[in-house]
């Protein structure tokens, strides 16, 4: 395949356009998920949920195929695409979301699953990202602000009033998180936004309390984290499989706390990377997943247009927020909230929508003089 600057070749032209550094980092982020799950967490989990310890990374491997195919196929669209089509998906996910409430799969008294046969899909996974192009779209226009506000705020309140009904207090907040990161974006005063911030908080708090028993698991896991003389039993493990790794691990194979661990592939796969290359290891993750965002957010200060300001700064937003709290309870500051860290905890879900964010950035980043 000719690679030239004078090629006309569709994919050549493609992946020119790409930003460079976007994609390097992203197959180095991918990658490393890649050997660290397969080599420390998967055979163990699928071992004791299977019998099996292959059953796992088949579908580990299937799905990172699969997101790279998403990855490549959302890259490939433009701006137009998604401002066009973006509130299609929005409602599709919207439907699936409510799908859920009465069609849904159980776990641990909470539908947010729907059985695709081959893995359970969580639709706010694919909602979060629709959501943002979607809103993205309305505050770049040339609405009256007032509409624009009411509009998103109305449909933001619409996806958490369902999420709450499932019930799913986590991803709520962050949908919260993503719509107040676009009317702070958008040019709110500061006094307005901390009014809304205020009212928002308050809302969100009156909605445990007033329904505590639907959000009892809240409470336990609080209760849990703030006593200080009763670590949870998945922090006090997940903390001694880091220390036990030290800088530099244990070696490949060679972790044991990881088999103490509950969810050692999916919440705490932090934990079992640590006990097995070390925080070392750990470090050099964060770092490539924060350098990759602070090229997205780099990118964001020049000149594009208001709908790739607002959809990329808070696409990325979303990533580190998950990330952030799948930090916070694997060190335990804070308590546990099943978020997984993108790419490298197993989970279809996950993988799928992670693989969806960062093909849109892709395409939204995308260098048109190339």
């Amino acid at each position: 395949m000719e690679f030239s600057r004078d090629s006309d070749n569709f994919f050549v032209k493609w992946f020119r356009s790409l930003d460079k550094i976007i994609i390097i980092l992203l197959i180095i982020w991918i990658l490393a998920g890649l050997l660290f799950c397969t080599t420390t967490t998967l055979s163990f989990a699928s071992e004791k949920l299977y019998d099996n310890p292959n059953v796992l990374i088949i579908k580990y491997y299937f799905f990172v195929t699969f997101g790279f195919m998403v990855i490549f196929l959302t890259s490939l669209f433009n701006e137009t695409f998604y401002k066009e089509f973006g509130k299609y998906i929005l409602l599709i996910s919207v439907i699936f979301l409510i799908f859920t409430l009465f069609f849904g799969v159980e776990v641990k008294g909470s539908k947010r699953w729907i059985n695709l046969f081959f893995f359970n899909f969580q639709p706010i996974e694919l909602a979060k990202p629709a959501l943002v192009v979607f809103l993205a779209k309305i505050f770049s226009s040339d609405d009256s602000y007032s509409f624009k506000f009411l509009f998103s705020g109305f449909l933001t309140l619409i996806i958490i009033f369902v999420l709450l009904l499932q019930p799913d207090y986590t991803q709520s907040l962050l949908i919260l998180s993503a719509w107040l990161t676009l009317i702070f974006m958008s040019g709110l005063s500061l006094i307005l936004i901390f009014t809304i911030l205020s009212i928002s908080i308050t809302f969100m708090g009156s909605i445990l309390f007033f329904f505590k028993n639907n959000f009892s698991y809240i409470f336990t896991r609080f209760d849990k984290w703030i006593d200080t003389t009763d670590i949870s039993f998945q922090s006090e493990r997940a903390l001694d499989a880091i220390v036990y790794g030290g800088f530099f691990g244990r070696g490949i194979g060679e972790g044991i706390l990881k088999e103490k661990i509950p969810e050692s592939h999916t919440d705490y796969v932090l934990a079992s990377i640590s006990e097995e290359f070390g925080i070392m290891a750990v470090i050099v993750i964060l770092f490539v997943v924060f350098s990759l965002f602070m090229r997205v957010f780099a990118i964001c200060q020049t000149d594009i247009s208001k709908f790739k300001k607002y959809t990329l700064t808070t696409l990325s937003t979303l990533v580190l927020l998950q990330i952030f709290i799948n930090v916070g309870v694997t060190i335990n500051l804070m308590p546990s909230t099943g978020m997984p860290f993108s790419f490298l905890s197993y989970g279809g879900s996950s993988i799928l929508t992670s693989s969806l964010i960062m093909g849109i950035i892709l395409s939204l980043t995308k260098n048109k003089h190339s």
